[in-house]
C-alpha cells in the first residue's frame, strides 16, 4: 500500500488535481468580482464634484441616486462590451487611451531657472524669438469689383476727394472692419492676403491716404494711424518673455524625451518594410 503513494504517477495526478481544483476555485472568485460592481465613497464625492460643477449647485439626495445608477449602468456596459470584444480596433477608444496615457507622462509644472550664465547664453541663440516685429495700425475704404465697372477709376476717383470727415461715406461695405488696430505682417497676411500686406507695409509713414493697393476681396485706400518700428531688446528688456519661453521650450523637450523613452521600450515592425 505504501509503495502505491510512492509512484511518481499518483503524485503527478494528485498535483493536477489540486491545481485543476485550485483554478477553479480562482476561476470562481474572479467571475464573481467581474460581476461585482463596487460604489467607493469617494466615488460618489468624486460624482458629486462633478455634478456641483458643472451645475453651480450641491446634488440632492434624488442627484446623488441618479450619478450612482449612471455610474453602475456605465460600469456594467463598460464590463458588458470587454467581455464582447467590442474595444478591439476601435479607434476612438485607441485614442482616448492614448490621450490618457500621454497625460500621465506629461509634466505641467516648467523646472527651476538656470543662472543668468546660462539663461543669456540661451537667449543669444535664440534672440530671433524675441524680435518683435513692424506693426502697423491703419484705416481703409473699400471698393469691390462686384460693384463698379471699372473698380480702379473708382478708388482713384475717391482717393482725389477722400478726407478725415468723409471716408466713412466712401467705398462699399466690408466683411470685417474699417479699422485695423496694431497688427504685423504675419497677422495682416492672415486677414488680407500677402500681396495686400506687402504693399502696406512698403507704403511711407504719412497721414495722407495712399492706395489703392488690392487685396483677396478687391481695392483699398488706407491711411497709416499708427505704426511701431521693429525693436531687438536686449537681455534684460526682454528677460521675462526669455525666462517663459525657456521654461515652456524645456518642458516640452522633457515631455518629449519621456515619451522616446517610452517608445525605445517597443520594437516596431512595419510590413512590407525592411526592418
Amino acid at each position: 500500500m505504501r509503495k502505491w503513494w510512492r509512484e511518481p504517477l499518483v503524485h503527478f495526478i494528485l498535483i493536477g488535481a489540486l491545481l485543476f481544483v485550485g483554478h477553479y476555485i480562482w476561476a470562481q472568485h474572479v467571475s464573481k468580482q467581474d460581476y461585482t460592481i463596487h460604489v467607493s465613497a469617494s466615488e460618489i464625492q468624486r460624482q458629486a464634484e462633478i455634478f456641483a460643477s458643472e451645475n453651480q449647485r450641491q446634488p440632492s439626495d434624488e442627484d446623488i441616486q441618479a450619478l450612482i445608477f449612471a455610474h453602475v449602468e456605465e460600469q456594467i456596459l463598460m464590463r458588458e462590451a470587454q467581455r464582447l470584444g467590442l474595444e478591439a480596433d476601435d479607434t476612438i477608444i485607441r485614442r482616448r487611451l492614448a490621450q490618457k496615457m500621454r497625460f500621465m507622462i506629461n509634466e505641467d509644472t516648467p523646472p527651476d531657472l538656470p543662472n543668468d550664465a546660462i539663461l543669456k547664453a540661451w537667449f543669444e541663440e535664440n534672440a530671433a524669438l524675441f524680435v518683435q516685429p513692424e506693426q502697423r495700425a491703419f484705416i481703409h475704404v473699400y471698393f469691390s469689383p462686384g460693384s463698379h465697372n471699372d473698380v480702379s477709376a473708382a478708388a482713384n476717383e475717391a482717393l482725389s476727394r477722400i478726407n478725415d470727415q468723409n471716408w466713412k461715406t466712401l467705398g462699399d461695405p466690408f466683411i470685417e472692419s474699417n479699422s485695423v488696430t496694431m497688427i504685423d505682417a504675419d497677422g495682416l497676411t492672415r486677414k488680407y492676403g500677402k500681396n495686400f500686406t506687402d504693399k502696406l507695409f512698403a507704403l511711407p509713414i504719412q497721414d495722407d491716404w495712399q492706395g489703392p493697393i488690392s487685396s483677396a476681396f478687391g481695392l483699398h485706400l488706407v491711411r497709416i494711424v499708427d505704426h511701431q518700428s521693429k525693436d531687438t531688446p536686449d537681455f534684460e528688456r526682454a528677460r521675462p518673455d526669455v525666462e517663459r519661453v525657456w521654461q515652456e521650450q524645456s518642458l516640452r523637450a522633457a515631455n518629449e524625451q519621456r515619451l522616446v523613452d517610452l517608445l525605445e521600450k517597443y520594437k516596431v515592425e512595419v510590413e512590407g518594410l525592411d526592418p
